[in-house]
């Protein structure tokens, strides 16, 4: 190959043509490689330095302005139209990148947990420590707001057995609230305790809650129907007569229809009134209300019932109306009532076993307590 005559370079097709632009002249090209000063040239002396020419930097041979130099074009946007396969197709590897990346971080950051320092770990050791000394003196004062709480409504319960309105429960129970929510774990460290005791800990402030919305019913059904329970719960010391039926001769013979009265009266005499020298006697009549119109009906008194262009009313013995229309708001309040002792003092219908709020608080305090505590 040495023989083989090696291509000439065209020096000046390569390098281009550049000219020189002078102030009161034409433009001339300058010498290859050697750019020719424009202007006058300075007198040696003088009081200013003369201004460094514009060089095209882009450009190591030419000495034109860089203001009169040729800009370079930027490049047009290519726009690429791609098919709704291809896109989903884009989709689906970024989802797949990111379950990936997801699972990625989740894998470091266990390492990274399980390799960490030992000075971070210990950090959090003692966060968790603290943490649970924390929750012992929270679930403590729940549990004694438990307690006083199922005090409270064994009170509540033994007054209504015994004909009296629990006044002074009624009070209690505004006063109490057991003070253990889910953001009470918040910050805790609970992340380092055993599954056990976290589950306790979910399942206690949840009972808690249920506890707090149970207290709330309760006195609420105790508050609003405070008239009826009163009038109800004297039944047995000042018993009233407030239904009654009246007799009608159906398609098959007679029979006894129920009529509430439009104001109840007592069974008998009360004793404050004892001392009245006026006998006391029941209502000869009554007047009933019915599809608008009003009837004027009397007391039956003796003779056939079913008889008459009048029905005549029956009065019903109060003491048998108990079983028969028992009082709606007294099935709710023992409802409540009977769920409240559920809640707080379990279940303890063998299959059916389940502990109460108040065991639950017990032993969580002893299970925090323990951590921490040196093995013996």
């Amino acid at each position: 190959m040495a023989d083989e005559k090696k291509p000439r370079i065209d020096l000046k097709a390569r390098l281009g043509k550049k000219t020189v632009t002078t102030p009161g002249g034409p433009s001339i090209p300058p010498p290859l490689g050697i750019p020719k000063p424009s202007g006058v040239p300075l007198p040696p002396f003088g009081s200013q330095k003369p201004a460094a020419p514009k060089v095209d930097a882009s450009d190591p041979y030419a000495a034109i302005s860089a203001d009169a130099a040729p800009t370079r074009s930027e490049p047009q946007a290519i726009k690429v139209e791609m098919s709704e396969e291809v896109v989903a197709a884009q989709k689906k590897g970024r989802a797949r990148i990111i379950v990936l990346a997801v699972a990625a971080a989740v894998v470091g950051g266990a390492i990274g947990f399980s390799i960490g320092s030992g000075v971070e770990r210990g950090k959090g050791a003692d966060k968790a420590i603290a943490g649970a000394q924390t929750l012992v003196k929270k679930v403590d004062k729940a549990n004694q707001q438990l307690e006083s709480l199922s005090e409270v409504l064994k009170s509540a319960k033994q007054k209504l057995g015994d004909n009296k309105y629990p006044e002074d429960a009624v009070k209690k129970l505004g006063g109490i609230d057991i003070p253990f929510t889910g953001t009470e774990l918040v910050g805790m460290g609970i992340g380092r305790f055993k599954p056990e005791v976290v589950t306790m800990l979910v399942s206690f402030a949840s009972g808690a809650a249920a506890a707090n919305d149970q207290k709330d019913r309760i006195r609420s059904v105790l508050t609003g129907a405070k008239p009826a329970i009163t009038d109800f719960l004297s039944q047995k010391s000042n018993p009233k007569v407030r239904w009654s039926v009246y007799m009608q001769t159906g398609a098959y013979g007679p029979w006894a229809v129920m009529q509430p009265l439009p104001k109840p009266f007592l069974v008998k005499q009360a004793k404050k009134d004892a001392d009245a020298k006026k006998p006391y006697k029941w209502p000869e009549k009554f007047d009933i209300k019915d599809s608008g119109k009003t009837y004027h009906l009397k007391r039956y008194t003796g003779g056939d019932p079913s008889k008459g262009s009048d029905p005549k009313i029956i009065p019903v013995d109060p003491s048998s109306q108990g079983s028969v229309c028992p009082s709606d708001v007294l099935i709710k309040l023992r409802s409540e009532l009977g769920k409240m002792q559920q809640t707080l003092q379990g279940d303890k219908t063998p299959g059916h076993e389940k502990q109460g709020l108040i065991d639950t608080g017990k032993a969580l305090v002893e299970k925090l307590k323990g951590i921490g505590a040196p093995s013996g």
